[in-house]
């Protein structure tokens, strides 16, 4: 469930104690949510439905709620308050969810990455819940990676305990899965620490419940029958029907006789409670085993039926289409976030230049594959002159000069984001750039600059076959490498009064190149007056820079 934000307009601290009643006291919050629902200021009415769904989530009755989830997801929208209509999105794609609806589901959730910022918390939630269905429809391989992009992609999760339990708690499933049980436990462990420290009582029973099939697939039936038990015990106590049924079921896997047969009747009892088609499919498959081994066949035969009837209103029938849907989401299919995530938490020890230049000619090859990149190249200002030297592996080839550059690199001074481009045909800055991109032709682009204190001290282009498109995830990677590889550069930054002075000559560099082009302008026939004007505001700028480089010296 959503620990909701209770309405960006609340303060810090209201809103976080107001999480903390909504995830420990969820029957004395639903009164005040439920009045909270009726204000008018429609961001808190809204901020309070989501909390009263996640109440009633967990007791099995957010359906109660799905009328006004509706209206308010088409009210945000008609407002523009995508972010709001993100979250409300989110929650509707649970309620899809949890019956089987895993059409409506894979589109609501995917509404809300449209929505949402590529960092939001709806959006970390909407992966796990596009995670779920490549778990439901078989493709564990495709959902880890999709779980994985839901951790490396919300910045806050070191500060979240509550998702860190439910992506912790996910993961687990998904090694259990693939590599066994052994394997599922560390991330079972994580889970049930971060569940109490966010006071989430139905993680902490759910990740019981999941320490329960471990020992059930490891063959230690009694540690798996205990746990199983403590498990229903704990989702008894908080009222979390979804995880009563399933560990319903599984008590009755792992007894028999009539035993069995009265935990898998109240696991139905539940489902059919709760509308949850696969649950009421799997509950009707455990009757119809355990009345066939009794000899009951008339019986058995009837819960088999209603399980392929089940089944088959899953639209199971649908699977490649289903997974070509999902597929689409699975945005980092050659481990690209895994291998940044990994090349971040690394610890470099880079003694000088020539250390950094065979790191970088190590990991290329490996950023080229992992970003599905044609070339990728780093133009290093390595002596702060002005001259910016290419470290792509080719032949040694001449140096970028500022000074032919000013334009190029003004842009990349001013740039939040990424350059994109189509082609080095239609480079808007081509004149600068001309031979530089002589062996670049028909490629896609995609260009950043490493900045220092304001100035660049290094390019980065990352290039693709033609025609090409850059998604967000793909841009956000390049980000993620150009902040990496400027944090290494800075490490090789020399102290005191070098630097400065270093970067004075290099704006005086630029400086030279603006004064050369002002000329090659005032000899032409025709005397562009903007370009001019622009050249002015560059030197204005670039004089303040050298103007603060030698006050730090």
């Amino acid at each position: 469930m959503n620990k909701t934000d209770l309405g960006s307009t609340l303060g810090l601290a209201e809103r976080a104690r107001w999480e903390r009643i909504v995830m420990r006291h969820p029957a004395l919050a639903l009164p005040k949510l439920r009045a909270a629902m009726r204000q008018r200021d429609p961001c808190r009415a809204r901020a309070a439905l989501l909390g009263a769904v996640f109440v009633l989530e967990r007791w099995g009755r957010a359906a109660e709620l799905q009328a006004e989830l509706q209206q308010a997801l088409q009210q945000a929208q008609a407002q523009r308050a995508l972010a709001e209509a993100a979250e409300l999105s989110e929650a509707l794609g649970r309620l899809h969810y949890q019956r089987g609806d895993y059409s409506q589901a894979c589109t609501a959730w995917s509404q809300t990455l449209d929505w949402a910022s590529d960092d939001a918390r709806s959006a970390c939630l909407a992966r796990i819940g596009l995670a779920h269905l490549c778990y439901a429809l078989g493709d564990w391989a495709r959902g880890g990676r999709v779980l994985d992009q839901a951790e490396l992609h919300y910045a806050k999760l070191p500060r979240d305990p509550y998702m860190r339990a439910k992506i912790a708690l996910n993961r687990a499933a998904s090694l259990r899965a693939t590599q066994g049980p052994q394997a599922a436990l560390p991330e079972l462990d994580e889970a049930l620490t971060a569940a109490r420290r966010a006071g989430h009582r139905d993680y902490r029973a759910e990740a019981t419940y999941q320490h329960a099939r471990c020992a059930r697939d490891s063959g230690d039936l009694a540690q798996a029958l205990s746990l199983a038990q403590q498990a229903l015990s704990l989702a008894q106590g908080c009222g979390y029907r979804w995880l009563q049924a399933n560990a319903a079921l599984l008590l009755s896997e792992l007894q028999r006789g009539d035993v069995a047969l009265g935990w898998a009747g109240q696991a139905l009892t539940l489902a059919e409670a709760l509308q949850s088609r696969p649950l009421q499919a799997a509950a009707h498959g455990r009757l119809g085993e355990l009345m066939r081994e009794q000899g009951e066949l008339g019986p058995s035969w009837h819960h088999m039926q209603q399980r392929q009837r089940l089944e088959s209103s899953l639209h199971q029938g649908q699977l490649p289409a289903q997974l070509e849907a999902l597929a689409r989401f699975d945005t980092d299919p050659l481990g690209a976030d895994a291998l940044l995530l990994s090349l971040s938490s690394q610890v470099w020890t880079l003694a000088g230049a020539a250390d950094f230049e065979r790191a970088w000619a190590r990991l290329r090859p490996q950023l080229i594959e992992a970003l599905g990149l044609q070339q990728l190249q780093l133009w290093w200002e390595r002596e702060g002159d002005g001259l910016y030297h290419g470290l792509d592996g080719a032949p040694a080839s001449r140096p970028l000069q500022a000074g032919r550059m000013p334009a190029y690199l003004d842009a990349l001074t001013r740039a939040d984001e990424a350059l994109q481009c189509g082609s080095a045909e239609q480079h808007p800055w081509r004149a600068e750039l001309d031979e530089a991109l002589a062996d670049a032709a028909g490629r896609a682009r995609l260009e950043l600059g490493l900045r220092l204190n304001g100035h660049v001290v290094a390019l980065l282009w990352l290039q693709r076959e033609g025609g090409a498109a850059w998604s967000r995830a793909d841009i956000s990677r390049a980000e993620r490498l150009a902040a990496l590889l400027a944090r290494l550069l800075a490490s090789l930054a020399p102290v005191g009064k070098a630097q400065p002075q270093r970067l004075a000559l290099g704006e005086l560099a630029t400086l030279a190149g603006h004064a050369e082009r002002i000329s090659e302008l005032l000899a032409g026939e025709v005397i562009n007056r903007q370009q001019l004007l622009d050249l002015a505001g560059q030197i204005r700028a670039g004089a303040a820079r050298i103007e603060r480089a030698l006050r730090e010296s």
